[in-house]
């Protein structure tokens, strides 16, 4: 009885470890800098004319509890400034937004005993007609003061 109760554990655990993904991620393609604050890097939605390329980095709104479509581009920006941030770049070129189908994935277990008897139950689900925003853009480090272009929070 053990034995099964513990097994049915360990699988619930990496069927939930498996599920969760990284809603942002980054590819370094030059060279890091040392890690800087989320409030330094700015997003360009043209490219500077000097800028130094650091990381191809990409984000979701999954997993953000972001409701709207404002709320949801608001948390792709926050996540890919986080991870220029990461690389010290204090600038995101933005390249691409746009929509996913959401993969909410669902493991519930259960397991029991009665009179000697076992039972164990696995039940999987997934959510369907969720969206999430998605945002792919460059982590570039623009020299402080060089005016070669506007980021996106000081257009209006």
């Amino acid at each position: 009885m053990r034995y099964t109760f513990y097994s049915g554990l360990a699988l619930s655990g990496m069927l939930l470890l498996a599920g969760c993904a990284s809603p942002s991620s980054s590819v370094l393609i030059g060279e890091a800098r040392p890690e800087i604050p989320v409030e330094q890097v700015k997003v360009y939605l043209e490219k500077p004319e000097s800028y130094e390329e650091i990381a191809l980095i990409e984000a979701t709104s999954d997993s953000s509890w972001s409701f709207g479509e404002q709320a949801k581009v608001e948390a792709v920006l926050q996540r890919l400034k986080k991870e220029a941030a990461k690389v010290g770049a204090n600038g995101v070129l933005l390249e691409k937004t746009g929509d996913k189908e959401g993969n909410s994935v669902y493991v519930g277990t259960g397991a029991g005993g009665y009179s000697g008897n076992v039972g164990f139950g696995v039940s999987v689900g997934k959510a369907f007609g969720l969206t999430d925003k998605t945002g792919e853009g460059i982590a570039i480090y623009v020299e402080p003061g060089k005016k070669d272009a506007d980021p996106v929070e000081e257009q209006e």
